[in-house]
């Protein structure tokens, strides 16, 4: 495996500091994107998975992400972190008292499930919530939590696309396009950001890159605030130190 030339080393810095920044962005508005950014933490695992939920149908459905992340499949760490969201859920009794009872049941059996059994459980939790077992309000909640995961996995593999080409402004174009095509999300975001990314949207071909590098310079700077800089300067800084293949 060759080492990078200085060259191609400081290109793929700088469209991993560029692609990173839709990471930072949308990590800044709360949407679970920042897993795109090596130095994003993981999910809380004592955050309680129903936190801020409102009463009545809708009770519980504040944070059903902690479980509807959770394949069939998942390694046993992740089971780990969704019985540790089951203990914290169970061990806030204002909260708790509210939810449905087989959602009592089921977060009670993955609190205190034998290891071997941790997956298995919370992946029932999710797989109950998307189909109604619940109650409709936690069912609408969790369908509308599995749509934008769908909706960040192609995000994340858009920042991915980018940080392996050569030309980055097309590809952090259509990541521009579906930032501006949320509108309340983007509204979120820093005022020059949203300037930035309405330019890079409605950039010509030949200013793509240009308008990318703007971005990434800018982000790398602090221009974005530090949220968003440092997601850019922990990427540019594993860029750096990962060979090229």
């Amino acid at each position: 495996m060759a080492m990078p030339s200085k060259k191609s080393l400081k290109t793929r810095i700088g469209i991993g500091a560029a692609a990173v920044l839709a990471a930072g962005a949308m990590a800044t508005v709360g949407v679970g994107i920042a897993s795109a950014s090596p130095s994003a933490p993981a999910p809380s695992a004592t955050e309680a998975p129903f936190s801020g939920a409102k009463t009545g149908a809708h009770a519980g459905a504040g944070n059903l992400g902690a479980f509807l992340r959770l394949k069939a499949d998942s390694p046993q760490a992740a089971g780990d972190r969704a019985a540790k969201a089951a203990t914290a859920a169970v061990n806030r009794p204002e909260v708790f008292s509210k939810l449905p009872s087989a959602l009592q049941a089921d977060l009670t059996a993955l609190k205190n499930a034998a290891p071997a059994d941790r997956v298995k459980d919370a992946y029932k939790i999710k797989t109950t919530a998307l189909s109604g077992g619940y109650g409709a309000g936690i069912q609408k909640r969790a369908v509308h939590i599995q749509k934008s995961a769908t909706a960040g996995a192609g995000l994340r593999q858009e920042l991915r696309n980018a940080l392996t080409s050569a030309n980055p402004g097309a590809g952090m174009q259509k990541v521009a396009d579906q930032l501006v095509s949320h509108p309340k999300l983007f509204a979120k975001l820093p005022a020059n950001l949203q300037t930035d990314l309405k330019t890079l949207k409605a950039a010509a071909p030949a200013d793509l890159d240009t308008q990318a590098n703007k971005i990434k310079d800018t982000a790398l700077n602090g221009g974005y605030g530090a949220k968003i800089q440092n997601a850019a300067q922990a990427l540019e800084k594993k860029t750096a130190t990962t060979p090229a293949a």
